[in-house]
C-alpha cells in the first residue's frame, strides 16, 4: 500500500492539476477521484488516532507549554479540509460546510462554529434594508472576536488550516447570499492571523508540509519560508473576500479599504498577476473619483499604468510560441485600453466637478472656500495612508491635476490628457468590434469638449468646441442601426439637440441687446436652432407607440423627464428663430406655444411628474399666458 504521504500527493495532483483538463462531459472526474483517495486517507488516519502509540509522533507538533493537536490530528484536519473544498467546488455546499466545520473542530476551534451568527438570523431582505438605510453598523460588528480562540488552533501546524477553513466558509456563505455570516468567518480568519503573528515566535507550516517527512523538511530547508509566505497569502485572500462581502453589505468605504489593502499586500509580496492588479487598481480609482478624492484616484491610476509598463516590456521581449505571444499581447492591449478609459473618465470627472464647484462658489463663496480647505486637508491625509510605497509614480501623477481646476489653461491641460487617454482606448474598442464600448468612449469625448467649453470665455471658441462634439456624434449616428442600438441613438439625438442649442445661445450672445441680427448672423442662428429642433424631434419620434404612431399617454419612468425637457427645449427654440416677416414670426410663436402647452397638459394629467419638472412647468405656465399676448401684437402688425 502507498504511504500516507504518497496518497496525499496523488490526491492533491488530481484535485488541483489534472482537474483542469477534465472533459466537459465529466467536469468533476478528477476531483471525484481525488475525493476517493482523501476518503481512504481519512480512514487510515482515523485508525491511527484510535491507536495508543502515537504520542511520539504528536510531540513533533506540540509547542512548548501548549497542548498541541499532534501530527496525526493535524493531518486528519487537513484531509477533511480538502474534502470540504472539493465538495464546495463540485457544488455540494451542505457537504462542504459539514467537512469544513469538522476540520475546525478537529483542531479545536469549536467556538468558530457555535458562536457565529445563525444562518437563519440574517437574510437578504435584512441586508438590503440595512444597506438602503445606511445603518450598516448593526451588521458589521466584529462578532468573531467575541469567541475565545483555542490555543491548539494557533500553532504552527494548525494556523494555516484555521485561516483556510474560515476563508472557505466565508466564500460558501457569500455564495449563499448570507453575507453577514460570511463576514463572521472572514473576521475570524483575520483574528486568527493577527493572534498568531502576535503570539508565536515560530514560523507557520503550510497544509501541504504536514505530509512531508522530517528528513525532507531538513533537506530542502524551504518549509519555514514557504509557510510564512503561504500564511501571508491566505491573509491577503481574507482581505480580498472581506472587500466583496462589505460591498454586498452596503459598506462601500470599508470595501474600498480592503480592496486597497489587498493590492498593497500583493505588491509587498510580489505575488500578483500584473494585468489583473492594474485593472483592480484602476477600478478602485473610479470609486475614489466618485467620492471626489481625486489625488487618491490619480495615485491608483498612475500605479496601474506603472505596473502595465513593466508588462509591456515583458510582452515585447517574449520569445514564447507565436500563439502564446499573440494571446498575451491581446490581453495586454485590452487591459491598457481599460486603464486608459479609466484615466479618461478621471479627467472628465475632474473637469465636471470643477465646473460644479465654480457654479456653487458664485452663490456661497466664503463658506464654500472653508469647506474646500477642510476637504483638501482630509484628502492629503488619506493620500498618504493609501500610497503604494513600492511604486515610484510621481512622474505619472505630475501629468495631470489632482484637484479641482479654476482657470482655462488648467482645464485645457486636463482636457488634453483625457482626450489622449480616451483616444488610446478607442483604438482598441473599435466601432466594428466593440460597438457599445466605442459609442460610450465617443460620448465621453464629447462630454470632455463640453466641460472645457465651460471654462472658455470667448463665444466663438466655445462654438468650435461644440462643433467638435457634433462631428463626433454625427459620425456615430450615421453608423448605428436604431433597431439594435435604440437607447444609444436616443442618447445621441438628445445630446446633439442640446449641443446645437448651446451653439445657438453662443451666437445669440454675440448680438447686442435690442439689435436685430445681421442677415448672416440670422441665418446661422436659424440653422442651429432648426438643427436642434430636428434632433429633439428625432428623440421624441423614437418614443412613439409603434402601434398608434403617437406619443405615449404616459412616458416610461426613465424617459419621462428627458421627454418633457425635450418639449420644453422645442418651445424655447421655436421662439428664438429670427424672422423679419411678422407672419413667419407669428407661425414660430404658435409652434412655441403648442410645445409649452403640451408639457403643461401632460403634467396636469400626471401630477406625480410635477415634482421633477417644477421649474420647467412654472416657466411653461408663464409662457402659455404671455405668448398669446405677443402673438396678438404680431397679428396687428400683419393686418397693418
Amino acid at each position: 500500500m502507498a504511504s500516507v504521504e504518497d496518497q496525499y500527493q496523488k490526491a492533491l495532483q488530481l484535485s488541483q492539476d489534472e482537474s483542469t483538463s477534465d472533459p466537459d462531459s465529466e467536469p468533476y472526474k478528477s476531483k471525484y477521484a481525488a475525493r476517493e483517495i482523501f476518503e481512504e486517507l481519512k480512514s487510515r488516519l482515523s485508525k491511527q488516532l484510535d491507536e495508543d502509540d502515537i504520542e511520539d509522533e504528536e510531540s513533533a507538533f506540540v509547542e512548548e507549554g501548549v497542548d498541541g493537536v499532534g501530527l496525526v490530528r493535524a493531518r486528519m484536519a487537513a484531509v477533511v479540509y480538502h474534502l470540504g473544498v472539493i465538495a464546495v467546488e463540485t457544488e455540494e455546499l451542505s457537504t462542504g460546510e459539514e467537512h469544513l466545520n469538522k476540520a475546525l473542530m478537529i483542531i479545536g476551534d469549536e467556538g468558530g462554529i457555535t458562536s457565529g451568527i445563525s444562518s437563519l438570523s440574517v437574510d437578504d431582505a435584512e441586508v438590503a434594508s440595512v444597506a438602503i438605510s445606511g445603518d450598516t453598523e448593526s451588521l458589521l460588528s466584529a462578532s468573531s472576536e467575541s469567541s475565545s480562540l483555542n490555543p491548539t488552533a494557533i500553532t504552527p501546524a494548525t494556523i494555516a488550516l484555521a485561516v483556510s477553513c474560515h476563508n472557505q466558509l466565508g466564500i460558501l456563505w457569500s455564495n449563499r447570499g448570507l453575507y453577514t455570516k460570511a463576514k463572521y468567518h472572514l473576521d475570524r480568519a483575520n483574528v486568527f492571523y493577527t493572534e498568531y503573528t502576535r503570539r508565536s515566535t515560530k514560523p507557520p507550516r503550510t497544509i501541504y508540509s504536514l505530509f512531508s517527512t522530517g528528513s525532507e523538511k531538513n533537506c530542502n530547508g524551504l518549509d519555514d519560508i514557504s509557510g510564512t509566505a503561504a500564511l501571508e497569502k491566505l491573509h491577503t485572500l481574507t482581505f480580498y473576500y472581506l472587500a466583496q462581502v462589505y460591498g454586498h453589505l452596503g459598506a462601500a468605504e470599508r470595501s474600498a479599504w480592503y480592496c486597497h489593502s489587498t493590492l498593497q499586500r500583493q505588491l509587498a509580496s510580489k505575488d500578483y498577476e500584473p494585468l489583473e492588479w492594474a485593472i483592480n487598481a484602476a477600478t478602485l480609482a473610479q470609486f475614489y473619483q466618485g467620492k471626489e478624492k481625486f489625488r487618491v484616484a490619480r495615485h491608483l491610476l498612475a500605479s496601474a499604468s506603472k505596473v502595465l509598463a513593466g508588462v509591456e516590456a515583458e510582452v515585447d521581449m517574449s520569445q514564447a510560441e507565436a500563439d502564446d505571444t499573440t494571446h498575451k499581447r491581446e490581453k495586454f492591449e485590452q487591459c491598457r485600453a481599460d486603464v486608459a478609459r479609466c484615466w479618461g473618465r478621471y479627467c472628465l470627472g475632474l473637469l465636471q466637478v470643477s465646473c460644479d464647484r465654480i457654479t456653487e462658489r458664485q452663490d456661497q463663496q466664503h463658506h464654500q472656500q472653508e469647506e474646500e480647505e477642510e476637504e483638501e486637508e482630509e484628502e492629503e491625509a488619506l493620500d498618504k495612508q493609501l500610497e503604494f510605497v513600492q511604486l515610484e509614480v510621481s512622474d505619472l501623477e505630475g501629468e495631470v491635476a489632482g484637484s479641482a481646476v479654476v482657470e482655462f489653461e488648467e482645464a485645457r491641460a486636463v482636457f488634453l490628457c483625457g482626450l489622449r487617454w480616451l483616444t488610446t482606448a478607442r483604438q482598441y474598442y473599435t466601432l466594428e468590434d466593440h460597438a457599445t464600448d466605442h459609442v460610450t468612449l465617443t460620448q465621453e469625448m464629447s462630454q470632455l469638449y463640453k466641460a472645457l467649453a465651460f471654462f472658455e470665455p470667448a463665444e466663438e471658441r466655445r462654438c468650435k468646441m461644440h462643433k467638435r462634439r457634433i462631428d463626433l456624434l454625427t459620425v456615430l449616428i450615421k453608423e448605428l442601426n436604431p433597431q439594435y442600438y435604440l437607447n444609444v441613438c436616443r442618447q445621441i439625438f438628445y445630446e446633439l439637440g442640446e449641443t446645437y442649442s448651446a451653439m445657438m445661445d453662443d451666437k445669440l450672445a454675440l448680438v447686442p441687446m435690442g439689435i436685430q441680427p445681421a442677415p448672416p448672423q440670422a441665418r446661422k442662428i436659424n440653422t442651429l436652432a432648426t438643427s436642434s429642433i430636428q434632433q429633439f424631434l428625432h428623440y421624441l419620434d423614437s418614443l412613439k407607440d409603434k402601434t398608434t404612431g403617437e406619443q405615449p399617454v404616459v412616458y416610461p419612468e426613465d424617459c419621462m423627464r428627458p421627454a418633457l425637457v425635450a418639449w420644453f427645449h422645442l418651445g424655447r427654440l421655436w421662439s428664438k428663430l429670427v424672422a423679419t416677416d411678422p407672419q413667419t414670426k407669428l407661425q414660430n410663436l404658435a409652434q412655441s406655444l403648442q410645445n409649452y402647452k403640451r408639457l403643461v397638459e401632460y403634467c396636469d394629467r400626471n401630477p406625480e411628474c410635477q415634482s421633477v419638472m417644477s421649474q420647467e412647468v412654472a416657466v411653461c405656465r408663464e409662457m402659455v399666458q404671455l405668448l398669446p399676448l405677443k402673438m396678438e401684437q404680431y397679428r396687428t402688425l400683419t393686418h397693418c
